[in-house]
């Protein structure tokens, strides 16, 4: 699809497909593999992974970081007209990733055991979740290489590729998790084992893929390292980075504050919540990164017009989709509690009650991402760091500590919903003085 055209909502839709089903099937097949990790390892399994998989998510949140801001630099770049540069600095952002996953692999799989054990693991937990944790340490390259091409496929102009890349990837995680898991009874170590051979793969048919001129325009190429440059691309995606940093923190922090209130069964029944929140906002992550990539081309071309009229289909969208998540999941809420903790009452009866109370957020949550979205796209990374810090991170940890005191433990499950409803407040006066202003481009 050509970027100089006009985009509709059905334009905008069929731009951000490819992206869209490459989110939804790396979370659906998280899904699966939550399914086995639930059923055939059981309880104290299920919520080690729940446990131990937020601290895997913020070391591979540079990834989201990396890949929103090079995105966007990159689009801007190419809307200039500027292709080879452009090349030179999708390659220098490959290189940059796999040093950090080196470095922070390595820190992690020494210190993990003292980590795990200052953000709540108990001692029934605490070998499991060691286990799962080192064996996806060790691939952490693969991991953020796999994350950061979730934005990267896009600035690339191949999203089809990139689909096609993730579906093979959740096939192998599901294939491999049958066969370490419930054939070779590998346990843990299966699962985990699973997870990083997917990535692996992932990571070596794309690097293969851009070794030598193709199709998309880019490829590795020769380059000077521009630390400024690294800098300024980190900065302007350090809101994506925050996104993802944030929520899994908040995970953390709520992990630690379920440990004292519910249990390992309060952190398994807000795990599989977990999942379906990454399937739904994998949606609004993908229509994110379609913003950054419109709004960022059209900001390139200074083409204000069609920044305004993206702003307005882009808020009509996630608002739209937010009303139908909400909606399937506390209608369907009894159907997932069963499929994953079914074979434990109490623990059903919790997942229920969490997904039907956490689902609320959903309402909100997408068009607070878009406002972020649209001001790495504009290079107003400061504001977009705001709102994503409001949404991720300060918000739901003041809630998590105000409603369980005020209101008893239960009201706990509210503090996704009222978290997103302040920043929504603040998202909206953020963009309409944005769009007061008389030079917006």
């Amino acid at each position: 699809m050509n970027l100089k055209e006009h985009f509709t909502c059905a334009k905008i839709f069929v731009f951000a497909l490819p992206n869209i089903g490459t989110m939804l099937a790396i979370t659906s097949f998280q899904m699966i593999d939550g399914y086995f990790a639930a059923n055939f390892l059981g309880v104290n399994a299920f919520a080690a992974i729940n446990l131990v998989f937020p601290l895997i998510m913020v070391f591979s949140a540079p990834g989201f970081m990396i890949g929103s801001g090079g995105n966007a630099i990159i689009s801007k770049t190419k809307g200039e007209g500027r292709l080879e540069q452009a090349r030179k600095y999708f390659t220098m952002l490959i290189f940059v990733l796999f040093a950090d996953g080196i470095i922070c692999g390595v820190l992690m799989w020494l210190f993990l055991p003292e980590i795990l054990v200052l953000i709540g693991a108990s001692d029934e937990l605490l070998p499991y979740a060691l286990e799962f944790g080192r064996i996806l340490f060790v691939f952490l390259p693969c991991i953020l290489t796999s994350t950061a091409f979730q934005s990267l496929w896009l600035a690339a102009g191949k999203p089809e590729l990139g689909f096609r890349l993730s579906l093979l990837e959740g096939v192998i995680i599901v294939v491999l998790d049958w066969l370490l898991i419930v054939q070779m009874n590998f346990g843990i170590d299966g699962a985990a084992l699973a997870t990083a051979l997917a990535m692996t793969t992932f990571t070596i048919i794309t690097l293969r893929y851009f070794l030598r001129p193709n199709s998309s325009g880019m490829h590795f190429t020769r380059f000077n390292f521009d630390v400024e440059k690294v800098i300024f691309i980190c900065y302007n995606g350090i809101s994506e980075m925050a996104d993802a940093i944030s929520v899994n923190i908040v995970e953390l922090f709520m992990n630690l504050r379920l440990m004292k209130l519910f249990g390992e069964v309060g952190v398994a029944a807000f795990g599989v919540f977990s999942y379906v929140n990454e399937v739904f906002l994998s949606i609004f992550f993908a229509l994110s990164t379609a913003t950054v990539t419109l709004v960022g081309f059209n900001y390139g071309r200074r083409n204000v017009s069609e920044i305004k009229s993206l702003t307005k289909r882009f808020s009509a969208m996630t608002i739209t989709f937010g009303v139908l998540m909400t909606a399937c999941a506390t209608i369907f809420s009894e159907e997932i509690a069963k499929i994953y903790v079914g074979y434990d009452e109490n623990a059903c009866k919790m997942t229920i009650t969490v997904l039907k109370t956490c689902s609320l957020m959903f309402l909100l949550y997408g068009f607070n991402l878009f406002v972020s979205a649209f001001f790495t796209g504009m290079e107003k990374s400061t504001l977009s760091a705001i709102i994503a810090f409001m949404q991720s991170l300060i918000m739901p940890i003041f809630f998590i500590l105000l409603l369980p005191e005020l209101f008893g433990a239960n009201s706990i499950w509210f503090s996704t919903f009222f978290a997103t409803l302040m920043t929504t407040i603040l998202a909206l006066r953020l963009l309409l003085k944005h769009f007061r202003r008389k030079k917006l481009a």
